[in-house]
């Protein structure tokens, strides 16, 4: 009998974590909350305390575009939720690598796919701009409506995020104990995304 993790396959749950990251991400924004939201909901595990936290990770760090797409710090939190250094570890100073070990496999895909794990590189890989959404103290306006536009909240970050989220699920699934009520039908599945953004990414 095939192994499930909260009822679900491993081509399930890989499936659903990509659509309930694209659906996140395209309707209610945040790289960062929407990848944790995704892998966290299909395995079971929600956090409203460590979700709240994730909030300025989003768009690079501080919506700056600066630092890590929200895409990888999302999964990297879920790593570290369950594999992470705990307190009597720390207290001690000693070492517990597994989450980053984790993460470095999640790393490598990210660079594999759009050459880099950083906001700014993946958006200027993907879209041939980079959009910096708040800058001094201010939301940007003009340059949030421009990467709307070109489709950053249509089809780049939500599939973007869908990935992050189905490769966190890939890399946990031999590492967790095996054992929505939202309309996914309307969102395209990985592959459908993935040939829409080739597409747009080569008529840049």
């Amino acid at each position: 009998m095939e192994k499930t993790i909260n009822g679900h396959t491993k081509e399930e749950a890989i499936t659903l974590a990509f659509k309930l990251g694209f659906e996140s991400e395209k309707n209610r924004t945040s790289c960062s909350q929407s990848s944790f939201h995704a892998i966290t909901t299909v395995l079971g595990y929600r956090n409203p305390i460590i979700f709240k936290a994730l909030s300025p990770l989003q768009g690079g760090g501080a919506d700056s575009s600066l630092n890590s797409c929200g895409a990888f710090c999302g999964p990297l939190v879920v790593f570290g939720m369950f594999f992470g250094r705990d307190y009597s570890l720390w207290e001690k100073g000693e070492t517990d690598l597994k989450a980053s070990m984790l993460g470095e496999k999640l790393l490598k895909k990210f660079h594999e796919t759009y050459g880099s794990a950083i906001c700014k590189d993946i958006q200027s890989h993907c879209l041939g701009f980079t959009t910096r959404f708040i800058k001094d103290g201010k939301l940007d306006k003009e340059a949030l409506k421009n990467f709307e536009i070109n489709g950053g909240h249509e089809i780049v970050a939500p599939t973007i995020v869908g990935r992050g989220a189905a490769w966190a699920i890939e890399i946990l699934w031999d590492e967790l104990p095996k054992d929505q009520d939202i309309d996914l039908s309307v969102i395209p599945s990985m592959s459908e995304a993935e040939k829409m953004l080739s597409e747009k990414i080569k008529n840049l």
